[in-house]
């Protein structure tokens, strides 16, 4: 997978907000990239189901009680790799 990586992505969950009264489901946030890349993805989703498996305490500080933190890999471009 030349110029491709894997890349760490982090995602807020709160189970208590809902985008009307009548919507029960849980509101997921956009992932948002945590500035950390990897060259195989066996590693990259090792440390996210590590991160993900971490209690709130230890990974969450001013966030809403009950707020869950999950992370993913993603496939992208290499940074600085595709240019125009």
């Amino acid at each position: 997978m030349k110029g491709l990586v894997w890349a760490l992505y982090v995602m807020m969950q709160d189970p208590g907000a809902a985008a009307t009264p009548s919507d029960r489901m849980p509101v997921d946030s956009s992932p948002a990239f945590t500035g950390v890349t990897y060259l195989n993805k066996a590693s990259c989703a090792n440390d996210a189901a590590t991160f993900t498996k971490m209690p709130a305490r230890d990974k969450l500080a001013g966030a809403a009680p009950g707020v869950n933190v999950a992370y993913v890999c993603v496939i992208q471009p290499k940074p600085g790799h595709y240019r125009e």
